[in-house]
């Protein structure tokens, strides 16, 4: 007996239906309904999504557009219901919600302050922005880059009021710097070097603050307190060159979550972790600093960010020399 052929495998079509064009061109979160639905059945392995408009209304040049960016080698015709063929079962579009999509984009490496705080702020932020017209992920990293400029000129030359107003502003660019990654994931506009000039602020803005703190109180402040700033920021700008060098080697974007563990604490080093993590997280921090300003104990903030710091650095010496888990594997069942 010969051997049998396998049958031809087919591609995946499909068809939704939306009742009017104007439902298509709704703006989710920023994408068109109807480019959300063509980016799903991509993902999903389609090979064609048909798109009947109930009303026979040509789709927005908007839409069209996010389609196009979105669909990949997936074919999309772009019909009236009857013209669907019969062989396509014809499902009416889902329901969507910009707050459903918002929600999604939190990070599992979020720390405390940023998964009850700044993570409710920052989405209904971004869910304001992506109402906008042509609103992209770059002008939210912009905003976050000047919240920085204006905090550091705030600490320097605006005496005590400055000094609040400083500490203000960097919890407000904390929360701020999570609305450039939820408008990208939510609008599918991740790109690597956005993760790296976002890390880069990042940087920046903690470095700032740093260095316009030590310099303030150093002004009028015991000597302590410069030696504290300096040793603050020699760890802060050591650590970030060891965490390029490991992303560069590794071809990865620019990244701080890249040493961050997000799985349950099973045991000691897992607790270890979890706790240096949440100690060393940048949205703790700049909440804890914003307060300790705010009541008149700036310099106990330096303090507590030259032992945080410390605790940071050794961190990341850990994790870039001691050998990484390797990820377990369950057998076909």
């Amino acid at each position: 007996m010969g051997s049998e052929k396998s049958a031809p495998t087919q591609t995946p079509r499909h068809a939704v239906a939306f009742p009017t064009g104007r439902e298509a061109d709704r703006r989710v979160a920023g994408v068109a309904a109807a480019a959300r639905v063509v980016h799903d059945l991509a993902q999903s392995g389609a090979g064609e999504a048909w798109l009947a408009i109930g009303d026979g209304r040509r789709l927005a040049p908007a839409t069209l557009d996010d389609i196009e960016r979105l669909r990949g080698t997936m074919q999309v015709p772009i019909v009236a219901p009857g013209d669907v063929p019969s062989d396509i079962p014809l499902t009416p579009a889902p329901a969507m919600s910009a707050t459903a999509i918002l929600r999604g984009t939190s990070k599992p490496s979020d720390g405390l302050v940023s998964r009850y705080f700044n993570r409710p702020i920052s989405q209904r932020i971004s869910w304001a922005v992506l109402l906008i017209p042509g609103a992209r992920p770059i002008h939210a990293t912009i905003a976050a880059a000047l919240f920085a400029l204006v905090m550091f000129w705030g600490m320097l030359e605006g005496g005590k009021t400055g000094l609040i107003l400083g500490g203000i502003l960097f919890h407000a660019a904390s929360v701020i710097d999570g609305v450039d990654g939820e408008m990208a994931r939510a609008t599918f506009r991740a790109t690597d070097f956005g993760k790296t000039l976002d890390s880069a602020i990042d940087m920046a803005t903690n470095f700032l603050f740093v260095l316009a703190l030590t310099l303030h109180l150093g002004r009028h402040g015991p000597q302590y307190i410069h030696w504290l700033g300096f040793l603050s920021i020699g760890l802060m700008v050591t650590g970030a060159v060891l965490i390029g060098w490991r992303t560069r080697a590794g071809g990865a974007p620019l990244s701080f979550d890249m040493f961050k563990r997000s799985g349950p604490v099973r045991n000691f080093v897992d607790l270890v972790y979890w706790a240096v993590q949440t100690l060393t997280g940048r949205d703790v921090f700049a909440f804890l600093f914003m307060v300790l300003i705010i009541v008149g104990l700036g310099h106990v903030a330096l303090m507590i960010f030259a032992s945080v710091g410390t605790l940071w650095f050794l961190y990341v010496l850990g994790s870039l020399l001691l050998p990484r888990p390797r990820p377990r594997f369950r057998g076909a069942a």
